[in-house]
C-alpha cells in the first residue's frame, strides 16, 4: 500500500457510501475532501489540489462522466488520475470512454479499492 499521505476528492451523492469510503480512505492515512456533488468541480480542484479523484458515475443532477470529460480537458487538472465507480454492470467501458483512468463496479472490496489506488498513484511517487 502507497503511503497514505496523498489527497483524494471524493465526490458521491450517496451520504452513507461517501462516508464508508471515507472513514475507510482516512484509516489508511489518506487526506480526503469528501462532497455529495460535483457543482463548481474547478473550485473544489483549486483549493483541495487533490493527488486523485474517486467519483461515483451517477450523481444528483450530474452524470459523472460528463464530470469526467469536464476535468480531462482542462490543461490544469487533467493529469489527476480519475477513478469513477458505479453499480451499473455495463458503465466501466463508458467512463473509460470519458476519460477516467480507472473504473470499479459496485459493489467492491475496499483491497480492490485500495489496489486500484495504488496504481492510479504510482505514476505520482515514481
Amino acid at each position: 500500500m502507497i503511503n497514505g499521505k496523498y489527497h483524494i476528492l471524493l465526490i458521491d451523492d450517496n451520504e452513507d457510501v461517501l462516508f464508508m469510503i471515507k472513514v475507510m480512505l482516512e484509516m489508511k492515512g489518506f487526506e480526503v475532501t469528501a462532497n455529495d456533488s460535483p457543482a463548481n468541480i474547478e473550485h473544489f480542484l483549486e483549493t483541495a489540489l487533490p493527488d486523485l479523484i474517486l467519483m461515483d458515475m451517477l450523481l444528483s443532477g450530474a452524470d459523472g462522466r460528463e464530470v469526467c470529460k469536464k476535468i480531462k480537458i482542462n490543461k490544469t487538472f487533467n493529469s489527476i488520475p480519475v477513478i469513477m465507480i458505479s453499480a451499473l454492470p455495463d458503465a466501466g467501458r463508458s467512463c473509460l470512454d470519458a476519460g477516467a483512468n480507472y473504473f470499479l463496479g459496485k459493489p467492491f472490496e475496499m483491497h480492490d479499492l485500495f489496489k486500484t489506488i495504488d496504481k492510479a498513484l504510482l505514476p505520482v511517487i515514481i
